[in-house]
């Protein structure tokens, strides 16, 4: 991989173990990292873990044999920015990395303010806060679909265009990610709020 991605332009470095990943990825300055889940010594999760402590915004994108939709959603949440399993194709995974570097570090949205329902997001903390009181940490995909459905009020949003502003490429149309995600915030969120399900249209965001 590390050729094929020089071949095309790449500066590359590997990092043979799952320590030396954390030393370098802590220690230095990168714009993409391509990461094994299955690492010797330190598995790719502790790797995912120990960039959550640290204020690097580097995208990751995890490769791995480990396919289950269980697997995708704790590396997303984890921090993974995107999951390609394997096998996959080489032409894939450099369109994937290209992808990756043009989003860079973009500034994160300022914060979606939502009066009506009571709270407020605010995108570098990835914390919702109610009103003037509690606040509450959110991982990046329960933020962005959270975000996303206070950004469309009132509107019924498909499970497809949710994975495309969310999660930005598209997952198996029988996935559950989505529904997952769901289920996490509504245990997060106030009896006032709610997201409801929509049979054969998606979902809204409501009040009452």
């Amino acid at each position: 991989m590390a050729r094929a991605l020089q071949a095309e332009g790449f500066t590359t470095s590997v990092a043979g173990d799952g320590a030396t990943a954390c030393e370098r990825l802590c220690g230095e300055e990168w714009d993409l990292v391509v990461l094994d889940l299955m690492l010797p010594g330190r598995s790719g999760f502790d790797v995912l873990r120990e960039l959550a402590t640290t204020d690097n915004q580097v995208p990751v994108l995890v490769l791995s044999a480990r396919r289950s939709v269980e697997d995708k959603v704790a590396a997303l949440d984890a921090g993974a920015t995107d999951f390609l399993a394997k096998p996959f194709a080489l032409d894939e995974l450099l369109a994937r990395a290209r992808a990756l570097l043009r989003r860079g570090r973009a500034p994160l949205p300022e914060p979606a303010q939502s009066p009506e329902l009571g709270f407020s997001l605010d995108g570098p903390s990835r914390t919702l806060r109610w009103g003037e009181g509690e606040v509450m940490s959110l991982s990046e995909r329960e933020y962005g679909l959270l975000e996303y459905l206070v950004r469309s009020p009132d509107e019924i949003v498909s499970r497809e265009r949710i994975l495309s502003a969310v999660w930005e490429y598209q997952f198996d149309p029988r996935s559950n990610v989505v529904d997952v995600y769901v289920g996490r915030l509504r245990r997060k969120l106030h009896p006032g709020v709610r997201i409801e399900t929509v049979r054969g249209g998606g979902y809204r965001l409501r009040t009452g």
